[in-house]
């Protein structure tokens, strides 16, 4: 059965950067924008840690992919970004193609290549959905966000089906400053239709949300997860350090991230959250039409939408005008056996 992990060779990246002066991974991480922190005109991008490589973000849009072995670091850039196809207003949510531009450790080592990192970020952004920019102003608010677009490995169990969702948001949850539990969140904008369903029918966001919690019940999943966001704790604060750390005092997230690394047994809560954006985020393409997010806000109320998930034991959290602002509550501690 395919393990969930989380894990970076943060030294040999930090052992490569100290011999490698102005090189383009550093221009990367010079963009990083911590959770918690709205990002600004320089740093604009968040961090996933994945199984052996890093994902940088800009507005919820994977941006490049960063990994390191013998010959040193390697980045990944879609080749849409690396020759500025923007997309077209109105046009596909996502670059046409999986084609990616490969840079390896002499053509990051080389200055004019950190160059090129504000076009890749700049054309990447135009790509980034409505709910992807969500995503975004939720990590700005919430300083315990530690992944992002949390991707499942395929079950082999014969009852199971073969690919689980992803999670929009994985946080750290914490009260009155102590670590209490890693929680999981699906983010939707109230105009989506996975949110809503006609009649006695249920919503298709509860079917995607039960995939996840039976992928959770496997046997050792709830391990897995517990050690592989310990790695992800203990992998910021190293990447930090390495390329953030500048004295006074740390921001929120990193004793956050200090807290998780050393916490032997977190609980993990199964069942996520939904948080639902009722407005249209900053830059989104869709904010034109903003008579139509407030029907959407209208009709998810009246036609009884939240309250088949409210029903369904689904803890719903409404970001905006007339609702709640974008920290997240705790979910329930309600969390399941190992």
């Amino acid at each position: 059965m395919p393990t969930f992990a989380r894990s970076f060779a943060v030294d040999a990246l930090a052992e490569w950067d100290a011999n490698s002066p102005a090189n383009a991974v550093r221009t990367l991480f010079d963009r990083w924008s911590l959770p918690g922190e709205a990002s600004d005109r320089k740093a604009v991008l968040r961090l996933g840690v994945r199984d052996g490589y890093l994902n940088f973000y800009i507005k919820g849009q994977s941006v490049a992919k960063l990994s390191i072995g013998r010959s040193g670091p390697k980045v990944l850039v879609h080749k849409a970004y690396t020759s500025r196809r923007r997309k077209e207003r109105n046009g596909n949510g996502a670059p046409p193609v999986q084609n990616y531009q490969s840079y390896d450790a002499k053509a990051l080592a080389d200055p004019a290549t950190g160059s090129l990192v504000a076009d890749w970020i700049e054309t990447a952004e135009t790509y980034a959905s409505a709910e992807k920019r969500f995503v975004d102003d939720l990590i700005a608010a919430n300083p315990g966000v530690i992944d992002l677009e949390m991707g499942l490995p395929a079950s082999d169990l014969p009852s199971m089906e073969r690919v689980a969702p992803r999670m929009d948001l994985v946080v750290a949850q914490r009260m009155n400053g102590e670590l209490l539990s890693i929680a999981f969140w699906e983010a939707k904008c109230a105009d989506n239709r996975e949110l809503r369903a006609s009649g006695d029918a249920a919503p298709r966001v509860l079917e995607q949300l039960g995939k996840y919690v039976r992928w959770m019940e496997e046997s050792g999943r709830v391990a897995q997860v517990r050690q592989a966001y310990r790695n992800t704790g203990t992998d910021l604060l190293g990447l930090h350090r390495v390329f953030r750390k500048s004295g006074g005092s740390d921001p929120e997230c990193v004793a956050i991230w200090k807290a998780l690394a050393e916490l032997d047994t977190p609980a993990v809560i199964a069942q996520p959250g939904i948080v639902v954006g009722n407005y249209w985020p900053d830059g989104s393409s869709e904010g034109v039409a903003s008579s139509r997010m407030a029907q959407a806000v209208a009709n998810f109320a009246k036609n009884k939408h939240r309250l088949k998930l409210d029903q369904a034991g689904i803890r719903v959290h409404e970001v905006g005008p007339d609702h709640n602002g974008p920290v997240l509550p705790c979910l329930p501690a309600t969390p399941v056996s190992t």
